[in-house]
């Protein structure tokens, strides 16, 4: 236990002093070498392990396809036919947003990616309608977190790596919760719409819809695609990540005639960047999770629980308030590849299935992203909005409220995250 405390101590501090996460566990780790005298190599080898997984190449296909996407065209598009279908709600910029961001966590799989994509198409809109920007700013860092729940999504990727749990049913088992997240914030705004009195724009004629409809679609046809592909067994899912870079060339090039090769470079070059950042904290983090291991941490815990007799019901609440925090201090990458080898054996041992509970773990450390201290998404909305963050975080906490309403419904109600892939036969 005096190891873990250092190493919490280290870490923490390094936080506290704005060292970027990786870097702070890689610190972190080597001080726990130089201190308890662990073989260096074992670092370097457990780094490398860490990241020698072939479902991982997932992850910079997805940030490239999404990244061709936008350059594509296919965030504006999507825009446009939401208004001209919601025109007619109190308000209806707001349904949009949330209804982007659906769209868009099927292309991008990265929360922040979202929050700045939408933020700096709904934000201004928003305003325009008469909804406040502290408000706007907040709804659009809530609904980014749809991202990282719907497919193709980098922290399910992730969890299913560390914890060897089918990729694609984690990715089928997030569609119901991520609807309940969207519907709830869909009526939420429209509550709000009422009454603050915001007026309507007006639905727009059916061959104006048509049309918009007919530049949409390729964009929405990109989750069925994925599902499609999986489900009958055409791709692995990193052979799914390849074949959304190829369509999303085909759509920006061929279809939308918006993508410009002379942006490539720029494009590899951002998410070469992107991918090196996800991959450096896998690898920190893994030799953290493997100290964790060698000494013993699970089966303390284990060992800890048999001994109180928790209940089910009793450790999914410990759980999630341990997620919570360390949603609240910890990026998702390194808060999963360290807690989750410590407690999924327990979860396991009390009967809880493996899926279910990647859902919980990444609808947790996603909530991470709406509140303080570290609060992400609402950084990037902000400066977005330009609006103070005392009235964006007074504006969100509704929205937290319905977050963490949901989170406890996925949680003891396990049919919303398994009864999708049941049926699907997964």
């Amino acid at each position: 236990m005096l190891m873990l405390l250092t190493l919490a101590i280290i870490l923490f501090a390094l936080m506290f002093l704005a060292v970027p996460i990786a870097i702070a566990l890689g610190i972190a780790s080597v001080a726990i070498i130089l201190i308890w005298g662990t073989p260096g190599f074992v670092l370097a080898q457990k780094m490398v392990n860490g990241i020698d997984s072939f479902p991982l190449l997932a992850v910079p296909f997805f940030i490239l396809a999404a990244a061709i996407m936008n350059s594509g065209g296919i965030t504006t598009r999507i825009v446009d036919l939401l208004g001209s279908l919601m025109g007619r709600l109190r308000g209806s910029s707001g349904t949009v947003n949330v209804g982007t961001n659906i769209f868009l966590a099927g292309i991008s799989g990265s929360s922040v990616a979202d929050a700045s994509a939408t933020g700096a198409l709904m934000i201004p809109e928003m305003k325009k309608e008469g909804y406040s920007g502290a408000f706007a700013a907040a709804l659009t860092a809530t609904a980014a977190l749809l991202g990282p729940i719907l497919p193709p999504s980098i922290p399910l990727v992730i969890y299913g790596v560390i914890a060897d749990v089918s990729i694609m049913k984690l990715f089928v088992g997030g569609y119901l919760p991520a609807l309940m997240v969207a519907f709830a914030l869909i009526f939420y705004v429209n509550l709000y719409a009422a009454k603050k009195g915001l007026p309507r724009r007006g639905r727009q004629g059916g061959a104006e819809i048509w049309r918009k409809f007919k530049g949409a679609v390729w964009a929405m046809s990109m989750p069925i695609l994925l599902l499609v592909g999986a489900r009958g067994g055409f791709f692995t899912i990193t052979e799914i990540g390849a074949v959304l870079v190829v369509y999303a060339l085909f759509v920006g090039w061929v279809i939308h005639r918006e993508f410009r090769w002379s942006k490539l470079p720029a494009i590899l070059l951002d998410a070469g960047m992107q991918t090196a950042n996800i991959m450096l904290v896998v690898a920190t983090s893994s030799f953290v999770a493997y100290l964790m291991v060698v000494h013993g941490v699970p089966k303390d815990l284990s060992r800890w629980i048999q001994e109180a007799h928790l209940s089910p019901v009793v450790f999914l609440l410990l759980i999630n308030v341990i997620l919570l925090l360390a949603g609240a201090f910890l990026d998702s990458t390194p808060a999963t590849i360290i807690i989750v080898p410590i407690v999924l054996p327990s979860a396991m041992a009390l009967g809880i299935d493996p899926v279910h509970f990647g859902l919980i773990v990444v609808v947790n450390l996603m909530i991470g992203l709406i509140h303080p201290p570290m609060g992400l998404n609402l950084l990037i909305t902000q400066a977005i909005a330009k609006e103070p963050m005392g009235a964006i975080l007074k504006e969100s906490i509704p929205l937290l409220g319905i977050m963490l309403a949901i989170l406890l419904l996925i949680t003891f109600v396990p049919a919303t995250v398994l009864w999708l892939p049941s049926v699907m036969g997964l």
